[in-house]
């Protein structure tokens, strides 16, 4: 668009920009968008984590994936790609992604409780997780607080 093409939709409602200098962001609301980076970065990396242990980096002899026991490998399996996605939605933004992160986390304590041969490493990242999403329903209470106010 030239400039003169500018000058004449500057009043034009439908010209108007679109992002952060045009949308008004509550507190609470910036809170919870970054609180969302920091639950997705730790998704990631606890991804990454199920990654290593699909790989076999680091592992001794003793403990190849391949001689896990199925349900082991399966959870392995499930969570290396589940945790990336959702750690990605959540760093992202979106609603999906949280709602995929609660539905994740609850899967993950059941996971937890069925598989036995889960480490006790995987069993802190899940009691991490666990706060994490007691922190998101706090900061998205918060949120709903502060948009009722507004109105």
């Amino acid at each position: 668009m030239s400039v003169v093409d500018q000058e004449d939709h500057e009043g034009d409602p439908i010209d108007a920009a679109i992002g952060p200098g045009s949308v008004e962001v509550g507190l609470w609301q910036w809170r919870l968008t970054q609180f969302q980076r920091i639950a997705g970065g730790f998704m990631i990396l606890k991804g990454l984590t199920y990654w290593t242990t699909l790989l076999g980096a680091g592992d001794g002899e003793g403990s190849a994936f391949s001689e896990m026991p199925i349900d082991t490998q399966a959870v392995t399996i499930f969570f290396a790609v589940i945790d990336l996605i959702t750690g990605v939605a959540l760093w992202l933004g979106s609603g999906w992604g949280s709602m995929l992160w609660l539905i994740m986390a609850g899967v993950q304590v059941f996971a937890d409780i069925l598989v036995t041969e889960v480490s006790g490493f995987m069993v802190l990242l899940t009691m991490i997780q666990l706060l994490f999403v007691a922190g998101y329903v706090l900061l998205r209470f918060m949120v709903q607080l502060e948009r009722s106010q507004r109105r």
